[in-house]
């Protein structure tokens, strides 16, 4: 889409408002994989790999638009290859062959959704389709290989057909509108297929860079003081990462989309603020390709909504994790390592898509330093949860404490809420909290409430709550409304239909 038809789309709010667009070896050139191919699409998107297994098209009234639809591919393990290591093989063996396709748009009022599929030896067509989260109360219609659903408010689907098809799946990013799109000028330095020098570039005069639609390499970019906002338009394709150290009140947003596909493995976080860099706010982005963490804001008081991170394969690429005072909330995250990290007091994470990988808890409380007290975490949905054993960093909750055994840690868990969580399809491990005794950690105050989980028992996994510490067992635990397989814990069934295996801990209350 150029920019003309942007500006048009944005002229009447009853109109969707489209954005297109989630051991050191020798690095090798950053060539195409097999496993990746790259599809040559569109002008604005040159080089950008495109989905050769769905079409998506947007209905708004009587306007039909043709969607760009992305995809990531399971890279293939080769030794050296843009610092690849080792421990990179086994999860790119477990997803050999697989990928995940997106799109990215943004609508007011109601919008109906067409998906084709063009691919039906990745996707066989199936009579069973499925839009999930199931809050959402999308139901498709299908004919033939076009299957149809109605949106009538933001959110992030998945497209999931018959029992496979998430294998090679289709998420559909449907945003808000935007309300406060800047205009480039006196304050915003207009970017236009940008490089790492231009970036660096830019005269400090400006608090804000603008990046215009289409294709951007900026490398691992250091927010310099005099930039405030950084805003990727929609149609933004910008390659690269963006560092804050020492650098508060940045406010990152758009529709577009930040990149590391063309970073080396664990080079640099996607989204990074340390050092003082409190007060960060992200907005609406797409965070595609991470390989490392994919938002670190260890700052405090920071926003995060409406981001969508997708497409990462290797491990270390954990989710989003803001510290003290910080409120996360409508977005996707699609991790490899943990993906809710919630380490510090007063934080909020609500109305989350979750899609977990084999490795990493889905929330996890700590990996030996976490001390945290007043977190709420509301609405979380699980797609899926791909676990393929029990250990310590595995899980719906998971609390690792000092893995390592390096000791003079201390890790403390205080009034938690963990409300309205729902596992989308049977997921192998609910709990797994059990701290290494090497440094304490304790947990006093949790309550999970209205949880509908699904445990796949054919596993043979146990859930576990293990407190090494006689002298401070974990209190405080309540289980309210706790529905697991169909039946809710009480007192009498949990330890039995749960698989539980405990140590040190206060009988939790049952509501």
């Amino acid at each position: 889409m150029n920019s003309k038809t942007k500006i048009i789309g944005l002229v009447s709010a009853a109109v969707i408002f489209l954005v297109f667009g989630c051991k050191k070896t020798k690095n090798l050139p950053a060539v195409p994989l097999p496993e990746d191919p790259v599809i040559e699409g569109t002008e604005e998107y040159p080089g950008v790999p495109l989905s050769d297994i769905y079409s998506v098209t947007v209905i708004s009234g009587n306007k039909r638009t043709t969607q760009v639809v992305f995809k990531s591919s399971c890279p293939e393990y080769q030794p050296g290859y843009m610092n690849m290591i080792d421990t990179d093989q086994y999860p790119l063996g477990i997803f050999k062959g697989r990928s995940i396709s997106w799109t990215n748009f943004s609508f007011s009022g109601s919008v109906t959704v067409e998906v084709k599929v063009l691919n039906k030896a990745k996707v066989p067509l199936s009579s069973t389709v499925k839009i999930l989260p199931s809050r959402y109360g999308i139901t498709p219609t299908i004919s033939g290989d076009v299957i149809s659903f109605t949106l009538t408010q933001p959110g992030q689907c998945s497209v999931e057909i018959g029992s496979t098809g998430y294998q090679n799946g289709l998420m559909i990013f449907a945003n808000p509108a935007e309300t406060n799109i800047p205009t480039p000028g006196s304050q915003y330095k207009e970017l236009v297929n940008t490089t790492a020098a231009g970036v660096n570039a830019v005269p400090s005069t400006y608090s804000g860079l603008y990046f215009k639609s289409g294709v951007h390499n900026i490398g691992v970019y250091q927010v310099p003081a005099n930039i405030k906002n950084i805003y990727l338009e929609a149609g933004a394709w910008v390659y690269g990462s963006i560092i804050m150290d020492g650098r508060p009140d940045v406010h990152i947003y758009g529709r577009g989309v930040l990149s590391s596909a063309k970073l080396n493995y664990r080079e640099s976080h996607c989204i990074e603020a340390k050092n003082q860099s409190n007060n960060i706010k992200l907005e609406g982005i797409v965070i595609a390709d991470p390989k490392y963490f994919s938002v670190r804001l260890i700052g405090t008081n920071n926003t995060v909504s409406w981001v969508k991170v997708i497409g990462s394969w290797t491990y270390n690429c954990d989710g989003i994790a803001a510290y003290a005072g910080s409120t996360v909330s409508n977005c996707f995250i699609w991790a490899n390592d943990d993906n809710i990290k919630v380490y510090r007091n007063n934080i909020t994470f609500k109305d989350i898509v979750c899609w977990q990988l084999n490795n990493g808890g889905l929330i996890q409380l700590s990996w030996g330093n976490g001390n945290a007290s007043n977190v709420t975490i509301q609405r979380v949905d699980i797609l899926h949860a791909e676990w393929n054993n029990q250990e310590v960093n595995r899980g719906v909750l998971s609390c690792v404490g000092d893995k390592f055994a390096e000791g003079g840690m201390y890790g403390l868990q205080q009034n938690f809420l963990i409300e309205d969580l729902v596992t989308e399809t049977p997921v192998p491990l609910i709990f797994r909290v059990s701290p290494n005794a090497a440094s304490p950690n304790e947990i006093h105050g949790m309550t999970f409430k209205n949880w509908k989980i699904d445990m796949d028992m054919s596993k043979g996994f146990s859930s576990y709550l293990q407190c090494s510490d006689p002298s401070k067992p974990f209190d405080g635990l309540v289980f309210d409304n706790v529905i697991l397989n169909g039946t809710k814990l009480t007192a009498n069934n949990w330890l039995t239909l749960g698989k539980f295996q405990i140590s040190n801990v206060t009988t939790p209350t049952f509501k």
